[in-house]
């Protein structure tokens, strides 16, 4: 177990208030005196890119309080996501995927019949890509949607589309093989692409009778939120099949994991009637409209459920082995900013004061002083492209813990260490300007050429590859990521 930094609240603590307004909740600790401070407490400046906080009663940095994710209940996350596919993003992406589908389905009735495996393959691609994607998207927080990204065909559509389905069949697997060697029957249901309605009811009128096949049914209900939760989370299909290992992941998400089944049961009921009215539609036959509404109608619940699903990952994926555990640590007052603002640092001119009669002077230590004004210098080096003054620079801002360099900053020293063959240096920046950072686009970046460093200069091929599996797990959607699967590919054969 490593220790709880003291900046972090634990998950079971209740919130600290501040040590000068008791009603106020606390969202920063001072470093020196220890105190624990609400937005009144601590004083901010902007200096480039970076916001230096201060405390207003001793003047020594202030390091806000963070704490787990979690402390939002995942139902209070919940209640506004019915609004996601409603949102402008979200019928943008939802009437482009349905046009997609239109025409793909139109293409497989109309093709003949041993071309038509290749335009269904094609369309379960293209719904599952979006699926995942969007899953990905809204476990990393973002609220708007995009559509699926096809640069690599085979990469971006068929193996996620593949895959899907794989995990998504996975769970009913059982019940199809014990329905299939019980009652022969089943197999004559399906002839070619024809359902025939009424051996499918004779099938349904003796399998609602059997107790077996109802635990199957059970079995396969209650595992398919896992197989959806893991498969997102990045697990391959041979952890899936581990059942001890996905109850005890389960078992970590505790009642998390009820309601995110319970919602999608209720999603699976509101599928159920969009399937309905779709039929409805198609019935109406006006060409590709009826079609079109159809598919749309029926993308809508799919949708909804790829955001649920993700909103599980970004509160208590932590327990599913997704992502690293800092990850999951947010400020306590999340963007809340100090009340009291000095003016921003601008790199030729001192520190003046601040607003409502506080001057930044007087809550600056002369160390503090020091550092903001080389941090300054970094940035007019960085900007001059001053190779030996950056590095010279940015080594006594290492000593330095509080002062925050930007990102930016960061990578213009990892890259410029390389190539002066500084390698421990470049290391240092480049993991630097991930872990500042990591939603910045200078991230993924970052950790490309970090990876490089490893394997190309340094020949620590298995640190590298462990870089470029992080990319992809962490990034997936960026050109990063497709340079990092080139190489984890190449490294692994």
């Amino acid at each position: 177990m490593h220790p709880t930094p003291s900046n972090v609240v634990p998950l079971e603590s209740t919130l600290p208030s501040c040590q000068h307004h008791r009603s106020a909740h606390a969202g920063w600790r001072c470093t020196a005196c220890e105190a624990t401070l609400c937005p009144r407490c601590v004083v901010g400046r902007r200096a480039q890119t970076v916001l230096l906080v201060a405390c207003a009663h001793c003047g020594d940095a202030a390091e806000p309080l963070l704490t787990h994710r979690a402390r939002v209940p995942l139902t209070q996350r919940l209640r506004p996501a019915w609004r996601y596919v409603f949102s402008a993003s979200g019928l943008q992406v939802l009437a482009g995927v349905s046009l997609t589908l239109t025409v793909l389905g139109w293409l497989t009735d109309m093709t003949i019949l041993f071309l038509k495996p290749v335009s269904l393959v094609i369309y379960g691609s293209v719904f599952w890509a979006t699926f995942y994607k969007l899953a990905r998207e809204s476990a990393r927080g973002e609220r708007e949607l995009s559509p699926p990204d096809f640069h690599h065909f085979i990469e971006d559509g068929v193996v996620p589309g593949l895959r899907g389905v794989a995990t998504f069949a996975l769970p009913w697997i059982p019940a199809f093989i014990y329905a299939t060697l019980r009652y022969p029957l089943l197999l004559e249901v399906f002839e070619g692409t024809t359902i025939h309605a009424a051996r499918l009811a004779r099938f349904a009128s003796m399998a609602l009778l059997d107790p077996l096949m109802w635990g199957l049914i059970l079995l396969a209900l209650v595992w398919l939120p896992a197989v959806l939760l893991l498969t997102a989370a990045g697990h391959s299909i041979d952890s899936l099949l581990n059942l001890p290992g996905t109850v005890r992941r389960m078992r970590r998400l505790g009642r998390d994991y009820v309601l995110f089944g319970a919602v999608l049961g209720a999603l699976g009921g509101a599928h159920l009637l969009a399937l309905g009215l779709a039929t409805g539609l198609r019935w109406m036959d006006v060409f590709l409209v009826s079609r079109l509404l159809s598919e749309g109608l029926t993308l809508i619940v799919p949708f909804t459920a790829a955001h649920v699903l993700g909103l599980v990952l970004h509160t208590r994926g932590d327990a599913l082995g997704h992502g690293l555990d800092h990850e999951y640590l947010e400020p306590v007052l999340g963007d809340t900013p100090p009340e009291q603002q000095a003016a921003p640092l601008h790199e030729d001119a001192p520190f003046s004061s601040a607003s409502e009669g506080v001057s930044f002077v007087e809550v600056q230590t002369p160390m503090q002083r020091a550092a903001s004004d080389a941090l300054a210098a970094l940035g007019a080096a960085v900007e001059a492209r001053d190779l030996p003054l950056a590095m010279s620079l940015y080594a006594a801002l290492r000593q330095q813990p509080q002062v925050r360099v930007p990102p930016a900053h960061h990578l213009f020293i990892g890259q410029a260490a390389a190539v002066e063959g500084n390698f421990p240096l470049a290391v240092h920046a480049l993991e630097s300007a991930a872990d500042v950072a990591p939603e910045d686009p200078t991230a993924p970046r970052a950790l490309v050429i970090l990876a490089r460093v490893l394997g190309e200069r340094m020949q620590d091929a298995p640190r590298a590859e462990e870089v470029y599996r992080y990319v992809l797990h962490r990034y997936p959607d960026t050109a990063a990521a497709r340079y990092a699967r080139e190489r984890v590919t190449t490294s692994s054969d």
